[in-house]
């Protein structure tokens, strides 16, 4: 049969190649642990910028764009008053 030695050959074999089937599983499970965490950080940030883009954009909508469309609306009425005006004094 298999003498003694080459069994405990066998032996140590297996148990350095668990040994660092294991660290290689822990390596992996730490660099996919970091990269969440800098994946996670990002898409907070993303989410910070857009909330802040759109208070900016209603805040410039209902401060300047909404007076401004109603301040020509009578803009335009009160030029086609006039022309009405001017053209029955013609």
């Amino acid at each position: 049969m298999v003498p003694d030695i080459v069994q405990d050959i066998a032996i140590y074999v297996g148990l350095v190649r668990d040994l660092l089937l294991l660290t290689i599983l822990l390596v992996i499970l730490i660099v996919v642990l970091s990269i969440y965490k800098k994946i996670s950080r990002g898409l907070n940030s993303a989410g910070r910028i857009l909330e802040n883009t759109e208070e900016i954009v209603n805040t410039v909508s209902e401060n300047i764009v909404k007076p401004a469309s109603s301040g020509s609306g009578v803009a335009f009425g009160l030029g086609k008053l006039f022309a009405f005006l001017r053209g029955m004094n013609k």
